[in-house]
């Protein structure tokens, strides 16, 4: 499956009947994140979302553009989010680090962080998160851990990664 840059999915779109009319009824919704399913190998497993949020009903419209590279909205939902926390734009222009180039640091990365971890399938989201660009991989391993590393979507840097548990261990 084949992606082009964000800025590029974001202005085609724009150019669709489907958001066209979307936006005349969500005037004030922002561009909130870029969201894909990844295979062990971070190959895309599916097609590209894009996600509006629109502050005065604080719900989600999502965008998937269909392997006919046609533009549908999925039902409108609630933000994936701790109560304190803020969806923020996505900062298009701090964008300098590509889908590819950012999926070769982050397997780099992988084996430098979580040198015994073996990953199984996982999900990226590109996103701007407390005034931060990212890109936001995060896998399960085989050994039950999510295994999350966030990239500066400006240079590439690692921001943070963490491991988390998913199994209760008893201690």
């Amino acid at each position: 499956m084949e992606f082009s840059s964000p800025k590029e999915l974001v202005a085609s779109l724009a150019k669709s009947i489907v958001f066209k009319n979307w936006v005349r009824v969500h005037s004030g919704a922002f561009l909130s994140h870029f969201f894909c399913q990844l295979d062990t190998n971070g190959g895309l497993k599916s097609g590209w979302e894009v996600g509006y949020f629109y502050p005065q009903n604080k719900k989600i419209s999502v965008f998937v553009q269909n392997d006919q590279k046609i533009f549908e909205l999925k039902m409108e939902d609630d933000v994936f989010k701790k109560e304190t926390d803020e969806v923020e734009q996505l900062q298009m222009n701090k964008v300098n680090i590509s889908f590819e180039k950012a999926r070769g640091l982050f397997q780099e990365n992988l084996a430098v962080l979580f040198p015994s971890e073996k990953i199984s399938d996982g999900f990226v989201i590109l996103q701007t998160f407390h005034k931060k660009t990212e890109w936001n991989f995060t896998y399960i391993s085989t050994s039950i851990k999510f295994l999350n590393i966030k990239l500066s979507a400006d240079d590439g840097s690692v921001d943070s990664y963490q491991a988390i548990d998913l199994v209760d261990k008893g201690k």
